[in-house]
């Protein structure tokens, strides 16, 4: 199965001559295994129901069965036939399905904790889903969410629907009735000759059409010069990403 920058396959990615595959596969792993620490420190290693959505190949859900019983779900049918085939076990099971389909969630039931990862730029109503989350939630459960920290628009338009601050993240979370226990941000960079380098010799590596970009930065001509500076006066392309655990306020009836 094709990996691209946001549909991790680890085991046909070139992480030895690929600095773009090697930076892709250590952030998306890094995610899921701070994510497996933090809910088996606040679960103290009781086994729980997880909910690992946009699950993509399944390699992450593997990561956090640690913790308890996983259930993977992802909108893409061949991730989780791949899914299925690499990592179903006694601990982990995979469904598709798609997080703006509210009749869909809903039929998932309950658990202790939600994961998900790079899910919430790509949604119609990310107000809806962030509360069907609170809803979906146990008591005493937890949601574990990662997005963007910066701007991605530019080269991940339509599929993005929404860039987040963290200021934004912060006042999203309260609005839907969140408060964040922990946080952990990633922010890393790739030169300029890396990314040039895996468009010329990946041919699975997907680039935007010119008139996205055109369109994109007569729109927003702040972030061209922001990318130029990157490029340049800067350390290479910035990467970043926000990744909290949150924790439902308790409404006072």
């Amino acid at each position: 199965m094709d990996w691209n920058i946001e549909r991790v396959v680890p085991k046909e990615m070139d992480i030895v001559s690929s600095e773009v595959q090697r930076l892709t596969l250590k952030v998306h792993f890094e995610r899921y295994h701070m994510a497996r620490d933090w809910l088996a420190g606040r679960f103290q290693g009781r086994r729980i129901r997880l909910l690992d959505l946009a699950c993509g190949t399944g390699y992450g859900s593997n990561i956090l069965s640690g913790v308890g019983e996983v259930l993977g779900v992802d909108i893409d049918e061949k991730a989780v036939a791949y899914a299925k085939r690499r990592y179903k076990n006694v601990n982990t099971s995979f469904k598709t399905g798609s997080a703006d389909d509210c009749r869909f969630l809903e039929s998932l039931g309950e658990f202790d904790a939600v994961v998900s990862f790079a899910t919430i730029e790509h949604l119609e109503d990310h107000y809806a889903y962030l509360r069907w989350v609170r809803s979906a939630l146990r008591p005493g459960g937890v949601f574990v969410v990662s997005f963007p920290s910066t701007f991605t628009r530019d080269w991940a338009a339509p599929h993005h629907k929404r860039d987040i601050s963290r200021s934004a993240a912060r006042r999203l979370f309260q609005k839907c009735g969140f408060k964040v226990m922990k946080k952990f941000y990633q922010i890393d960079r790739v030169g300029l000759h890396h990314i040039i380098r895996e468009a010329r010799t990946n041919k699975k590596m997907s680039t935007p059409p010119l008139s996205q970009w055109v369109k994109y930065y007569l729109r927003r001509p702040d972030h061209l010069i922001r990318r130029i500076y990157q490029m340049t006066a800067g350390s290479g392309i910035l990467f970043a990403h926000q990744q909290y655990l949150l924790e439902p306020i308790e409404r006072v009836i």
